[in-house]
């Protein structure tokens, strides 16, 4: 039997940025799933319960940003970890909600690591 690794969901509307979070993620032992937007993710996060860490940016397309999903995710899914990205004009004076890591753009692939690295939920990079 295989040993389940954890799960992490990137909410990101560009493919690029989300490919090399993913990338980054699964050096470090999780498996990844995207959604494009708050309204994927919430659905993501419904159906897989195994998500374990949600990395998303501020700014998505749709009706919800970033900070929002961060709220709701807290409330409806309060074991999972939250990251937000965001520069800072993004972040601007934004509230952002307890418990949440902000990782500032652009950032490295170490600095993405260190976000989720609670609860050793990563393998040694």
């Amino acid at each position: 039997m295989t040993p389940t690794r954890p799960a992490a969901l990137i909410v990101e509307d560009q493919p690029f940025v989300g490919l090399v979070a993913s990338d980054i993620l699964k050096e470090s032992g999780f498996d990844t799933i995207h959604a494009y937007d708050a309204t994927d993710a919430v659905a993501v996060l419904d159906a897989h319960p195994e998500v374990e860490v949600l990395i998303t940016e501020v700014k998505l397309p749709g009706e919800m940003n970033g900070l929002e999903l961060c709220r709701r995710v807290s409330l409806e899914h309060p074991a999972v970890q939250l990251v937000v990205t965001a520069s800072e004009e993004e972040l601007g004076s934004a509230e952002v909600p307890a418990g949440t890591r902000v990782l500032r753009k652009p950032y490295a692939s170490g600095e993405l690591r260190t976000r989720v690295a609670a609860k050793s939920l990563l393998t040694d990079a």
